[in-house]
C-alpha cells in the first residue's frame, strides 16, 4: 500500500512548500502530491489554489505572477511558491502531479519530452480527464490517474476512457465493495485525505491501494502497527 503525502503532507508542514518536501523522505513515504498550476511565464508551479491569498495573504492570481514574483511570497516556511522543476530536484521519490487547469497540460508535455526519464518518476492526476488521455497517447509509459469527486456506478469504465489505470477518490465514500469492482477491471483505488486514524484504518480494511493523507506518518504508523509495513 502506497503512503502518499497530500500536499506535502500539510497538516505537518506548510502545504506544497519545499520544506514540507525537503523532510518527507525523513518519514518513509512512497509518493509525494503536489499541485500545479501556470505561472505568467508559463513555467509550472507548485500551489494548490488559482490565488495566493490563502496561503501567503496575497490577494493575486497565481497566473498573474512570474515565477521570480512567486519566489518573493511566503508560503508559510519563509520561502516562496516553488517551481515544479525544484520539487523534483529536492525529492527522492516519485511525485503524483494534480494538473489543476488544462493549460498545464502543455507544460508537463514539454518537461517530459525535454527530461524523459521523468516519465518515470511521476504520475498525472486531474479531474479534466481529456488531458490525461492526451498525455498517455504520447507518453504510453505514463502512469496517469482520474480524479473523481464522487462515485461513479462504473468506475473501470470511467478510468479506462481518460486511458488510467488508476482511480484517485475522497476516502468517504470508498468501501470494500467498491474496490474491489475496481480491482475486478484491473484499476487500482487511491484515496485522498483520510487524515483521522480511524479513517486511515477503514481504508487499509477496504483494500485500498495508496492513501493520500495530510498526516503521512499517522498513515505509516498504523500500517506498522498491523505489520503492514
Amino acid at each position: 500500500m502506497w503512503v502518499v503525502a497530500h500536499r506535502g503532507g500539510a497538516e505537518l508542514f506548510p502545504e506544497n512548500s519545499l520544506t514540507a518536501f525537503s523532510k518527507l523522505a525523513e518519514l518513509g513515504v512512497d509518493l509525494v502530491e503536489c499541485d500545479v498550476h501556470l505561472s505568467k511565464d508559463g513555467q509550472l508551479v507548485v500551489i494548490h489554489d488559482d490565488n495566493l491569498m490563502r496561503t501567503a495573504g496575497v490577494d493575486k492570481a497565481v497566473a498573474e505572477m512570474t515565477v521570480d514574483e512567486l519566489r518573493q511570497v511566503d508560503v508559510g516556511d519563509g520561502y516562496g511558491v516553488p517551481t515544479l522543476a525544484e520539487v523534483l530536484q529536492t525529492i527522492p521519490v516519485p511525485a503524483a502531479i494534480e494538473l489543476k487547469t488544462p493549460a498545464t497540460v502543455a507544460a508537463l508535455e514539454r518537461l517530459l519530452t525535454e527530461r524523459p526519464s521523468l516519465v518515470e518518476r511521476v504520475a498525472a492526476l486531474s479531474f479534466f480527464h481529456d488531458i490525461l488521455r492526451y498525455l498517455r497517447g504520447h507518453f504510453p509509459k505514463l502512469v496517469c490517474g482520474a480524479l473523481l469527486a464522487g462515485y461513479p456506478v462504473d468506475p473501470v469504465h470511467v478510468a479506462k476512457s481518460a486511458g488510467c489505470e488508476l482511480l484517485v477518490l475522497h476516502f468517504e465514500g470508498v468501501t470494500a465493495e467498491y474496490v474491489k469492482r475496481c480491482h475486478a477491471g484491473d484499476v487500482q483505488v487511491t484515496v485522498w485525505t483520510p487524515n483521522r486514524p480511524e479513517d486511515i484504518r477503514r481504508m487499509i480494511d477496504a483494500g485500498v491501494d495508496g492513501i493520500g493523507s495530510d498526516r503521512p506518518d499517522l498513515v505509516i504508523q498504523i500500517l506498522k502497527e498491523r505489520g503492514l509495513r
